[in-house]
């Protein structure tokens, strides 16, 4: 089942990386050559193409922390004693995780605020609300990544404790 989940998940992640990079670069790409060969632009690409890359970067650091891209001090957990090694990184994990779903409900509170408000962007036409929900499910995602690197470290015998071990991509 949890397999089923990881790869809904990442294949998730992975769709709207890809589609909103996509759509964002040809937007840009029509935007440039209207404006160039035709004297006019898309008044409202500038900001779709901000906001698709904004997801796009979101759900790709995200996806970051399922294949562990994130930039990290390994050095320092590699060559410490297994045991030692295994508690810094849980509590690293933690703290990671602690922050995300603090950032999580950040965000679900600024979508609230923005419904409330019906604050809507003036060329696009849609509400903030549907713009800022990238927030909440990409840090969700990241969250759920931080929990089973946590898992997968509390699970592992401290004197099989490998750091590339538990943040391999399973």
């Amino acid at each position: 089942m949890l397999k089923k989940i990881d790869r809904f998940v990442s294949g998730f992640s992975t769709a709207v990386m890809t589609v909103c990079m996509s759509v964002a670069t040809i937007v840009a790409f029509i935007n440039v050559v209207m404006r160039y060969a035709f004297g006019s632009s898309l008044t409202w690409a500038g900001h779709l193409t901000e906001y698709l890359f904004i997801w796009s970067a979101l759900f790709g650091a995200a996806y970051g922390f399922k294949i562990g891209m994130h930039i990290g001090v390994t050095a320092i957990i590699e060559n410490l004693p297994a045991k030692f090694a295994r508690v810094l990184l849980t509590i690293n994990l933690i703290l990671m995780i602690v922050f995300l779903v603090a950032m999580t409900k950040w965000g679900i509170d600024f979508i609230n605020f923005s419904m409330n408000f019906e604050q809507i962007d003036v060329e696009l036409r849609i509400p903030f609300w549907t713009i800022y929900l990238c927030v909440p499910i990409s840090l969700t995602i990241a969250t759920y990544e931080l929990l089973l690197k946590l898992v997968r470290v509390i699970r592992m015998p401290s004197d099989q404790f490998s750091y590339d071990a538990v943040m391999k991509n399973d």
